[in-house]
């Protein structure tokens, strides 16, 4: 059976429902289909598709930091604040220097409140913002904490006011309110005009496959392409036990810390996600605390 993480290139101009179709189109029908966090069709770069009980694993992957390459256009603010949208204003920006923009940029480090793009996936009372705003609705979304880890002028700007950063935040940051906010600040509006995703965790583009690849690749080979559910877990801080642990941990039993043996550390910090291989489950949960004693709680089981 078919399972784990296909690691796609998405091109400009495609939405990620027709990746994940494209991936379904090449699996056996009754194997689940899914990914790990979409990708604007304005935007390029990694996509992670998910097959079978790799399926289970979204939202582990959407909690990976991630890496961006962004270049964003001076002087210009559009409805959906990327190159797609329609403007509506203009400014002038060619008083804006490198050094405006690199004073400004250490503003953006760290946790902060960032409301998201009008124009997104966001859900309001079950239906997507984006909906309600073409319907004529102005949905209300409330600013939220994301982090930003770090943020990189990597161009000077040009003459038509394009200039470039690299950008790694965790899951929620919107890049397109960054380029908002950054453009608010410099008093001259800005919005995006390429954006790539280079890397999610220590999934990288370099990795990926093209869209091309996937549509060409013949049904038999697509599991070349696989990443394995094991390769993947290296992420997080694995540890292991005896066989009795092991099926205590099917049953759904927290397990004491002192009953594991630590295999490996990740990127992931352990008050976050932890995982615990056996001889045919891989369990991903939590630490909790209790009676003077700190458990393994699982929280998601996987049967290899």
């Amino acid at each position: 059976m078919i399972e784990g993480l296909l690691l796609l290139n998405k091109p400009r101009g495609l939405r990620s429902a027709q990746c994940v179709s494209a991936f379904r189109h090449k699996l056996p029908q009754k194997i689940k289909v899914g990914h790990g966090g979409t990708l604007d069709s304005t935007a390029d770069g990694l996509l992670v598709l998910l097959a079978g009980a790799a399926t289970r694993l979204s939202n582990y992957v959407m909690m990976l930091p991630k890496e961006y390459m962004v270049t964003i256009q001076l002087g210009t603010t559009t409805d959906t604040l990327d190159y797609d949208g329609t403007v509506t204003a203009t400014y002038p920006f060619r008083h804006i220097q490198d050094k405006d923009i690199d004073r400004i940029l250490p503003a953006f480090l760290g946790m902060r409140m960032q409301k998201p793009p009008v124009i997104s996936a966001i859900k309001l009372n079950g239906k997507r913002a984006s909906d309600l705003k073409r319907k004529g609705i102005e949905p209300q979304i409330s600013p939220r904490p994301v982090t930003i880890t770090s943020i990189l002028r990597t161009s000077t700007i040009s003459e038509e006011g394009q200039v470039s950063f690299f950008i790694k935040c965790h899951k929620g940051t919107y890049i397109r309110s960054i380029v908002r906010d950054l453009g608010y600040m410099l008093g001259c509006g800005a919005i995006v005009g390429e954006l790539t995703r280079l890397k999610i965790g220590l999934l990288s583009l370099d990795q990926a496959i093209s869209f091309e690849e996937l549509e060409t690749a013949a049904e038999q080979d697509i599991d070349k392409h696989i990443m394995s559910i094991g390769e993947f877990i290296r992420h997080f801080t694995v540890f292991s036990g005896d066989d009795q642990t092991e099926n205590d941990l099917k049953n759904g039993m927290f397990i004491s810390i002192r009953k594991l043996h630590c295999e490996s550390r990740g990127q992931v910090p352990t008050e976050e996600v932890v995982c615990f291989t056996g001889r045919d489950l891989i369990s991903l949960g939590v630490f909790v605390k209790k009676e003077n004693n700190i458990f393994f709680k699982p929280q998601t089981n996987l049967f290899l």
